[in-house]
């Protein structure tokens, strides 16, 4: 069994601090959902990912967060593309500060999707990485052509196949998503916050 790379979650997101469409976004919600209509079994799921009966299940209920790989995983046993499961709900202006709170997986974060409704070239995050959080120890690739991130405070360390970058404040780097890559905040007391830009939004793995 693959380790299930989650942490709990208590609340990340307060009621007051979410819009109306927060179902929208409800990972968990939308994975039981698709998981239900299809009639496929938790423990066909769990089995399939590598992972443990009640982790899919506290998943489904929002409790428990995955690495982005495992996530990505659980999309491909349900069949539910990431465009799909996090499709934003429409909008046209977001104000400096906001954004719609999304979870696509990684471990001691926060993400809001800032890039408006209805945009299918682009998917533009802003992600708020708390010390030692990032995507989880398991390499990912997503199906896109581009993906840029830009620092906008702290450090991030980026591992693209064999290479290591490390990114400070102001700083920005551009590749492809195909290729295996993982990422972590290194520092052990700063929040690294940065902007992502992929291009065009994941449609699978």
């Amino acid at each position: 069994m693959q380790p299930e790379n989650a942490i709990s979650m208590n609340d990340p997101f307060p009621p007051d601090a979410m819009n109306s469409n927060q179902d929208d976004f409800n990972v968990g919600k939308r994975l039981r959902a698709v998981r239900k209509e299809k009639g496929i079994s938790i423990d066909y799921v769990a089995e399939q990912v590598g992972v443990s009966k009640s982790f899919i299940s506290k998943l489904e209920r929002n409790v428990t967060q995955a690495s982005i790989a495992t996530l990505l995983r659980v999309c491909d046993v349900v069949g539910i593309t990431p465009s799909k499961l996090f499709e934003p709900p429409k909008t046209s202006f977001v104000p400096a500060g906001q954004g719609t709170p999304i979870s696509l997986g990684g471990e001691k974060m926060k993400e809001y999707l800032i890039s408006g409704a209805g945009n299918n070239e682009m998917m533009v995050l802003r992600s708020e990485i708390m010390p030692q959080g990032g995507s989880g120890p398991e390499p990912y690739t997503l199906k896109a052509d581009a993906d840029m991130v830009h620092v906008l405070s702290g450090c991030l360390e980026i591992t693209i196949e064999d290479n290591k970058y490390v990114l400070h404040q102001g700083d920005t780097l551009t590749f492809k998503p195909s290729l295996p890559h993982l990422w972590l905040n290194p520092s052990a007391t700063e929040q690294c916050t940065a902007i992502w830009v992929i291009v065009p939004p994941p449609k699978g793995n």
